[in-house]
Parts: structure tokens; sequence; C-alpha cells
């Protein structure tokens, strides 16, 4: 089992201003090429820089395009919010910008203090990143440093007696050659983020409980080589006992484990019912290799998505459910179920251990033949202290499902009152054998879904696929749902089977569903609709009864591939 925290950039976080969720391509082109990881935590602050950066560029384009391609992007630093401050540091001087300039310096960034006040911020910073070292830094370079950037490079090993008084940031993620961490890490009193995410360490000292100063832990553990021999090691644990705990300040703890390494097993359940850390609100963990995988089917918007929930857990190639999955699963806001090998429903791993799951993302999991099974014992739906149902999933806000080749349905059996209430966003893509996807009872329940995407899943021939009672027939369904998107749907002959749907509906996109000809007012509302997408060819076959209504043509926006 394993914490990670792989956070990209592809948007903002919800408290971001408005300018920084428009940011222009310049700005994503210049940050990408940077090769950044942001703590979820810091995405506000990133946000405000990166507004900032934008007033630059459109006053300053040729100096900061200069930047771009200077040494500055390939320090790689972690924290993307002092990357951004650099290039604006490293800017013409005040007196060659435009006034507006200056006023955005003053306004914007309060906090920031001049340049000319900051005589020394070079020698606080230690930026050496992807350069391919294979040799630490002189121990003359540490001495005065706050923050360190030996990100991405060829390092084994750090010097065994550095002089650190004052280093607060050390980050070495993505160092895979980096195996032992000293016992003198002890010894940086003043540290306070540690990233090991990446490395191939063996296992944490224990002298790492000494950091009492630290909020931010990320490591990697890997402790099997990629031809499965094991390497040596030197604990039996890959966390000593109490080290977490010891960390008083932690708010925000990320591990990687390998699941074949058993040393694991002697510490996990005790990290995962750690009580002694009130500071701690943000935790990863992943079980597999995922971040080796050479190609990802996880679009970035959907590894953006997980990464906003402070409590992630992420099982990569799992076998059976774990008790210790099961335990960390109560805890978690957002669950990645990734190539699991034997699992047949979601319901496996316990709908009671999954009530504070807010988004929950299931990919090429062979063997699932649905999510929820209402008659499957082991899930206890039915309340042991009460002969009332239990609310299934009541906390989900996002849905996202791909690559399932056996998935049929995504429930089973009865729906229980409120179970999927609060889902706002419902993705399913490349399903072959998935028929069913709105019951009669998910249907009443769905009230607050926004968002619906169907993709290549060509055993549907209607979104709605069961028969409805006539008093459902006459209510208003999926009452908030303002999008839809199908594409890929050979089977598809009808949106909802004839059932009128979607009262709020703004847009909708068809692509390459070449049965689907009737028309649309007929199963959804128009009122609000703006944008109808697809192929002019279909646009042009749906079979109108009094032809096709002038105000629809007008919002058609034909598809060129």
């Amino acid at each position: 089992m394993s914490l990670y925290d792989s956070t990209t950039l592809a948007g903002s976080s919800s408290g971001s201003s408005a300018s920084s969720a428009s940011k222009p391509v310049e700005i994503d082109g210049l940050l990408a090429g940077a090769g950044y990881k942001v703590r979820s935590s810091d995405l506000r602050h990133v946000a405000q820089r990166i507004e900032r950066l934008e007033t630059a560029m459109v006053n300053s384009p040729a100096e900061l395009s200069q930047l771009a391609s200077s040494d500055t992007v390939h320090y790689n630093p972690s924290n993307i919010a002092s990357w951004v401050d650099s290039l604006l540091t490293e800017s013409p001087k005040n007196e060659e910008m435009p006034e507006f300039m200056q006023i955005e310096f003053q306004i914007e960034d309060n906090d920031m203090e001049p340049e000319a006040d900051r005589p020394e911020e070079a020698q606080l910073f230690l930026m050496h990143g992807g350069l391919g070292l294979t040799e630490p830094p002189k121990n003359e370079d540490w001495e005065n440093a706050k923050e360190i950037y030996l990100v991405d490079n060829e390092l084994s090993v750090l010097p065994e007696n550095p002089r650190l008084v004052d280093l607060k940031r050390l980050f070495l993620n993505d160092c895979h050659r980096f195996m032992r961490l000293s016992p003198k890490v002890g010894e940086l009193k003043q540290l306070e983020v540690l990233d090991l995410e990446g490395t191939e360490i063996m296992d944490l000292p224990q002298e790492i409980e000494k950091l009492t100063n630290v909020t931010c832990l990320e490591v990697s553990f890997y402790g099997y080589t990629n031809d499965g021999s094991q390497r040596v090691v030197q604990s039996n644990a890959v966390v000593p006992c109490g080290v977490i705990s010891a960390l008083s300040q932690l708010e925000e703890l990320n591990i990687d484990v390998d699941p074949d390494d058993e040393r694991w097993d002697a510490c996990v359940e005790a990290i995962v019912n750690e009580r002694n850390i009130p500071s701690l609100l943000h935790f990863r963990f992943t079980v597999g290799r995922h971040v080796k995988r050479i190609i990802s089917r996880v679009p970035l918007d959907v590894e953006f998505e997980l990464e906003q929930w402070e409590r992630c857990l992420k099982y990569i190639n799992g076998v059976g459910v774990p008790r210790e999955i099961q335990n960390i699963l109560q805890h978690a806001t957002a669950f990645f179920l990734d190539r699991h090998a034997t699992a047949k429903k979601l319901s496996n791993f316990g709908v009671q251990n999954m009530e504070k799951l807010k988004c929950l993302v299931l990919g090429e999991c062979n063997e699932v033949q649905m999510i929820i099974d209402k008659e499957d014992d082991c899930n206890e739906i039915v309340s042991k202290s009460s002969s009332t149902e239990k609310i299934v999933l009541e906390s989900l806000e996002y849905l996202y499902v791909y690559y399932m080749k056996s998935l049929r349905s995504i429930w089973e059996g009865s729906v229980q009152k409120n179970s999927l209430f609060l889902l706002k966003s419902l993705t399913l893509r490349t399903c072959p054998q998935l028929t069913t996807i709105f019951t009669q009872g998910l249907l009443a329940n769905l009230c607050n879904l926004e968002e619906l995407k169907v993709e290549d899943c060509p055993s549907i021939y209607s979104i709605v696929s069961c028969k409805i009672s006539a008093e459902l027939k006459t209510s208003d369904l999926l009452l908030n749902l303002k999008k839809i998107s199908l594409h890929y749907m050979h089977g598809l002959v009808s949106i909802s089977g004839g059932l009128h749907i979607a009262p709020k509906l703004e847009w909708l996109s068809f692509y390459n569903c070449p049965n689907l000809k009737n028309p649309l007012i007929d199963e959804v509302s128009t009122q609000d609709l703006k944008k109808i997408k697809g192929e002019r060819s279909w646009w042009e076959a749906l079979e109108w009864s009094n032809g096709c209504p002038g105000y629809l043509d007008e919002i058609f926006v034909p598809i060129n591939i």
C-alpha cells in the first residue's frame, strides 16, 4: 500500500480567481515546460502568482519568453509558487517596466519584498533540478540554503554531514537512484517539507521522528527491483514504529509503497489508525506501481480531480480486498481503483466503508460486472443496528468509469432512497458490455446530476433502459442535468426511451451515433438549450415530423473531424 501525490496543474482550486482560471495558453506552456509538481494545499497561492505572471506577460512578453527558455525552467522546482516569483523578479527592472506592471506588483502581492531588499535571495535557494547530477553539490553550497531543489537527478547519496541549520524545504523527488536517507537527517531541526517521492529508498531512518517542524512528508519506497529480486534492506518496516506520530506538525502525508514489499504490513495498520496528529489534513494512498506505468489511460483532468480531495486512496494492480484497504477506505474522500484482478463489483469493498467518498474512479478492472449489487450480502447494505435500509454512496459527487470490459450495469436490484443523491458528474468510457445506465430507482435519486458523458459503449440503446411507472413518467427527472455527451454509441437508438428528461439542459454533443434518428425535442427539454454539437450529415438525417425548428438550427454546431 502507498500514499502518492502526483498533482498536475490542469486547473486550479475552487478558491482561485476568475482570471487565474482563464489564464492564456502562454501561461500553460510555461508551466508545463517546467515539469512542476504542486501541493494541493498550495494551489491558491500558485493561482495568485500565475495571475501576476499573466499580467507580466501581457506587458512584457518578449522578456518573459526569454526567461522561459533559460535555466530557470530547467531547475524544475517543486514549489512552483517560488518558480513563478523567480520569473517575475528576474524580469526587467521596475524603471523599465510599464507603469501598469508596477501597480500590479504593489496591489497583487503586497507580501513580496522588493528585489533590492533581498540581496541574499540567491543564496537561500539551491536549485539543480534535471541536470543529471551524480554527485551532490559541494558542502559550502548547502550551508546557507533554506530551500534545496535537486529533483530529477541521478543522485544516490547526499553529503554525510551537511551543515544545514536553516534548511526548511528539501526536494529530492524523481531521483530514482536515491536509495538511502542518512540518519543525519534528524539534525535538520528547521525542516518543514521533505519530498522523497519517486526515489528508491528502502526505509526511513528512526531519526525522522526528530523533525518536529515538518508539515509535509512525501516518500516512495521500492523494496524490489524490476526483475523481482529483493534489495538489501536495513529494517523490517519501511516506516519505524512511532515515527509518524512524533511529527506533531504534520499536515500532509504521502507514501508510495510496492505492494510486494511485505515490510509494509508491519506498519500500515499503525499509520492508518494514527490519531495523535490533529494537524494532519491531507493524505494520498496508492497501492501499486501506477506511477511507473508507461502509458496511462487516465486523462489529466481526471488525475487532477482526484488530487483535489484531501484524502485519496489509490489501489493499483490489487488482488482481493485486504482488511487494511477497507480500513483506509473508511477515511478516504477519493478512491481510485485501477486494474484490480479479482473484484466483481465495487460493493466487494463494503459500501459501509464508502460513506465519506466524494470522488470515485474505476478503470480496467476486467472482472467487475456491476458497481453496486443490492443482493450482495457482504456489502451490508441493510444496517445491523436497524431494520431500515442503509443509504449507499450518499456523499459521492464524481464518478468516472473507464475500460471495464465486463461491466453490465451500474446498479443491480432495488435502489435505496437518497443513494447517489449528491452525484453531479457521471462518465462512462469504453464499456463494451454495458447495457444499463439509469434504472427507475436511480432516475428518482439523481436530482443533482449536472453532467453525463457516455463514450464507446456500443451495447447501450438508451440511457434509460427500463420500464418506467406511470407516476414517474409524469414527474420531472434529472432536474439539474445540463450537459449530455454521447459519442461512439453505435447501438444508441434513443436518448431516454421516449421519457422526457432534463428540463434545464443547456448542452448536447453527439458523435458517431448512426442509429440515433429520433427528434431531440421528443425526449429532452430545449427551453434552455444553448448548443447542440454533432456531424452535419447526422443532423440533416434526423426524422422530424414537422421539420427541424429554426431555433435549433441556429444553435447547432457541426463537428468537423
